[in-house]
């Protein structure tokens, strides 16, 4: 019995939204504010500890939705009738199979015994009935009308008033097999059948708040040790150590016995020298009463052994906050793994769901490889019973590390993003579907190793730039941090550069490879690219020579029968595009979120030239900053002759043999504020279409 889908209206960020989940484990990555904690805390609300009398604040209600009801309650011709019940909710849908134990659903929570449909959707609300809005609109405009300037506003009056109104639902909802899909209509009330939802779903988190430290005080490592045995006491784990620990305690009772016989001898003959107590009466001892649990709880110590100091033990808070965030996540996960398991003669419930909270809090690169490679083994082998019974667990894990991603299943991950109307879920799988062409497969496989493996940050960017090569890669932060001084000194009102979330990636001549990425992600992308002009005979040639244009990206976007001519007078307008959802092509659009910048014509010196790539289209513009400074890199005689106009920026670009020298040492020969050379103008075009929100 699984989970399968998450459903999401109206809590926080999460307006309406779905999110797949896997068998095993899950991946939600996305940047900061994308509610991947709101998907935590609703789960928890609704399932967790507290899921008996879950509590909800005003600020919980979606802004939307507070928006919505405010002007139902202030439209003087809403009809009551046309009012549908509505609030926050969260809707499991739930699949068993064949061999599953239905006796925890049975025939109160299965809606339909069509034997083809095996889908159960738990559902819960916070919501507003139609009855209630009526008694909410007349108190609110009652109020409103006696208190006159001293009245509330509506958001005040709901946030003092919104749990008299609104009250909580949990439900199992049939789901329509021919419609896919929840029919709302058709339901059972779990809380008047007084169904334990807690026999059919578990669910425990590990926050990113964890409560750990490196203050002298701290014991919070020491602290989980006693939970840890309580755990794995209660579920009857390890049950010959245990004994073995009981007998322990049993035998230091009776040694300290002797010693508290001598230690309180003193005591007790005060006590007989106050009378009352005649030789025959029963005598006070002191005996020792050693307690298991509290033992650990007020008597454990975690410690570190350093290797090469010969056996000296450290405390715990002398560690660094990584290892004792990932010592304190290894402790919790045991611990809620014992309790998903129950007590000894509890059977556990029929599904169980970890969530972990960006487990990447404190931690080093290096660690959160080891952690992500790891967990799942974790997981797997504790979910054993001594009993025989294995747990049927479901992991979420949230983060926004690329390292994480990095080290997981490409097509598990859900990727959570920010919209105008809200958050969305896109599964990575689903991205594979793109790629449905043969001759597309390939292009499936490079990405998925490349994101993997080298650019998993492209998921948490808000805008990227595509560049060719080492030249863009090393010279590209310094253009912008120059763009961003032009942009201050002439008090442009433009975001910088440098400050806003730019990925950039190094893809060579396939930056069209990513286009469906682009697209699946969404996010604003530059592709800078070379103009790269070839003649009648496909051989590289200047562009005042040139017939058509090699580059495999511009041939894509904009189409492979455009001439050199075509590419040369599109203006910057009609290369702005995006992806149209019928066509599944990409059109111009100057709304759009896809722009290819490649070389233009340029002035410099009296001297019009249109350079084929970067280092040509620099040598244009920049002589006097070649001939004032030294080039180790090229050869000093074709310097000469350039500076000394024999040669042209076309014929000193070929000597470039080597382009991340050439680069490195514009950087070395630059002033601090890069104002002794020029920015080629179709980057500078690029990076300021990129520079606006």
């Amino acid at each position: 019995m699984k989970v399968t889908k998450i459903l999401v209206k109206n809590f926080r960020l999460l307006k309406d939204i779905h999110v797949n989940l896997e068998d095993d484990c899950s991946i939600i990555l996305g940047k900061n504010n994308s509610g991947k904690t709101s998907l935590l805390l609703i789960l928890d609300r609704f399932l967790g500890s507290n899921a008996s009398k879950p509590s909800f604040t005003f600020d919980d209600f979606n802004i939307d939705f507070k928006d919505d009801l405010k002007s139902r309650v202030e439209d003087s011709g809403q009809d009551s009738e046309e009012f549908l019940a509505f609030g926050i909710s969260l809707k499991l849908y739930i699949e068993y199979g064949e061999h599953d134990d239905l006796s925890n659903i049975g025939n109160k929570v299965i809606m339909d015994l069509d034997p083809n449909n095996r889908v159960v959707i738990l559902a819960f609300e916070y919501y507003l009935s139609n009855e209630r809005f009526l008694n909410l609109k007349k108190d609110y405009l009652e109020q409103k009308d006696e208190k006159k300037d001293e009245a509330k506003d509506f958001f005040t009056f709901l946030k003092d008033q919104h749990s008299t109104y609104f009250q909580v639902s949990k439900k199992s909802v049939l789901f329509d097999l021919g419609q896919e899909r929840e029919n709302d209509q058709i339901f059972t009330d779990l809380i008047k059948e007084k169904i334990r939802i807690d026999k059919i779903i578990s669910f425990k988190s590990i926050n990113a708040n964890r409560n750990v430290s490196n203050k002298n005080s701290d014991q919070s490592l020491s602290s989980l040790s006693s939970r840890v045995y309580n755990s794995m006491e209660a579920t009857n784990d390890n049950s010959n150590i245990i004994d073995k620990f009981k007998d322990a305690l049993s035998n230091t009772d009776q040694q300290l016995n002797e010693v508290y016989k001598t230690m309180f001898q003193a005591v007790i003959d005060d006590v007989k020298k106050f009378g009352g107590m005649s030789q025959d009466d029963s005598i006070i001892q002191i005996m020792s009463s050693l307690q298991h649990k509290e033992l650990l709880q007020e008597n454990t110590t975690v410690m570190y052994d350093l290797k090469g100091l010969g056996g000296h033990l450290l405390p715990e808070n002398y560690n660094g906050l990584g290892y004792m965030n990932l010592i304190s996540m290894i402790f919790e996960i045991k611990i809620l793994l014992h309790e998903f398991q129950r007590e000894k003669e509890e059977k556990p419930s029929d599904i169980n769901l970890l969530f972990i909270e960006e487990p990447e809090v404190h931690t080093h690169p290096q660690m959160q490889y080891v952690f992500i490679k790891n967990i799942k083994d974790l997981l797997k082998n504790s979910q054993q019973r001594r009993d025989g019974v294995t747990l049927s667990l479901q992991t979420i894990l949230s983060t926004h590390s690329a390292h994480i991603v990095s080290e997981s299943e490409f097509e598990k991950i859900k990727y959570f993003k920010r919209e105008k109307d809200g958050i969305i879920s896109k599964n990575l799988k689903d991205l594979k579907n793109k790629y449905e062409c043969k001759e597309c497969d390939q292009s499936y496989k490079f990405l998925k190793q490349y994101l993997t493996l080298h650019r998993a940050e492209l998921f948490f960017a808000d805008k990227a730039i595509f560049i060719e090569g080492d030249t863009e890669r090393i010279l590209l932060p310094a253009i912008m941090k120059k763009l961003d001084q032009e942009s201050r000194a002439e008090e442009l009102r433009l975001p910088p550069l440098l400050s806003q979330n730019i990925s950039i990636i190094e893809v060579g001549a396939y930056s069209h490879i990513f286009e469906k990425f682009i697209d699946f992600i969404g996010i604003k992308s530059l592709i800078i690219t070379d103009i790269d002009s070839v003649d009648e005979n496909r051989k590289k040639c200047q562009v005042s020579e040139g017939k058509k244009t090699s580059n495999a990206s511009l041939q894509f976007f904009y189409g492979k029968e455009k001439t050199l001519t075509k590419f040369i007078a599109l203006p910057q307008e009609e290369r702005i595009m995006k992806k149209d959802p019928d066509s599944k092509d990409w059109v111009s659009d100057a709304g759009g979120y896809l722009m290819c910048t490649y070389q233009t014509k340029e002035t410099a010196n009296s001297v019009d030239y249109h350079a084929r790539s970067f280092e040509d289209a620099f040598f244009h513009i920049n002589k006097l900053f070649i001939a004032e400074h030294t080039f180790l890199s090229l050869k000093q005689s074709s310097l000469n002759k350039f500076v000394n106009s024999e040669i042209d920026a076309w014929k000193m670009a070929k000597e470039v043999k080597k382009k991340p020298s050439f680069a490195i040492e514009v950087l070395l020969n630059s002033e601090q504020d890069f104002t002794n050379w020029n920015i080629p103008a179709y980057i500078r075009e690029g990076l300021r279409w990129l520079q606006i929100d």
